[in-house]
């Protein structure tokens, strides 16, 4: 386990402070109960670090509803597809801390400063991260959009379009594959 204090990279855009509520149920995150923070980064040519497209935070219980209600299907393709990757990280004598310190993708080992975007995920417990944040480029996010049945695709978009309030182009890059929750 890899305890220490969150990044700030990994802090609420708006505030710039840890995250202190579930996005859904709004239960206090520092209650005690693991909650797991996923942000959306974007490279802009213009601009020489990416940019936050938008975080949240979700408590355990919340993100097992969420993941219950994918077919079980792609939950199991999912889950073999980064167990795999993991394990070859591992046959490669690397670590998702090695690769996250090294600012490059979990899986690919892509330099996340030469992708397009790239989803930052980590769990969390109190003011302390309890793993490694796990960093995938928007090329396995397409290859994991792809292991999805269309069912729970769309349970996504409900998932979604009842739980944020995202503007057109982030619910389009949602549908269109460029976003997973995972």
């Amino acid at each position: 386990m890899w305890q220490e204090p969150i990044p700030e990279e990994l802090y609420n855009e708006d505030s710039k402070k840890p995250h202190q509520h579930c996005k859904i149920c709004a239960k206090d995150l520092q209650a005690g109960e693991p909650y797991a923070i996923q942000k959306v980064f974007k490279n802009y040519p213009d601009q020489e670090q990416a940019q936050a497209l938008f975080d949240f935070a979700m408590c355990q219980t919340c993100l097992q509803e969420a993941r219950a209600e994918l077919s079980k299907e792609s939950r199991q393709n999912v889950d073999a597809f980064m167990l795999k990757g993991l394990q070859e990280l591992n046959e490669n004598e690397e670590s998702p801390k090695d690769r996250y310190q090294s600012h490059r993708c979990t899986l690919s080992g892509k330099n996340l400063k030469e992708v397009g975007e790239y989803q930052l995920m980590a769990v969390c417990q109190g003011d302390q991260i309890l793993e490694s944040p796990i960093c995938l480029s928007d090329d396995i996010l397409e290859e994991i959009q792809g292991l999805l049945s269309q069912e729970s695709k769309d349970e996504l978009n409900r998932f979604t379009e009842n739980n944020f309030g995202w503007p057109p182009e982030l619910k389009k890059a949602l549908i269109d594959g460029d976003i997973v929750l995972l």
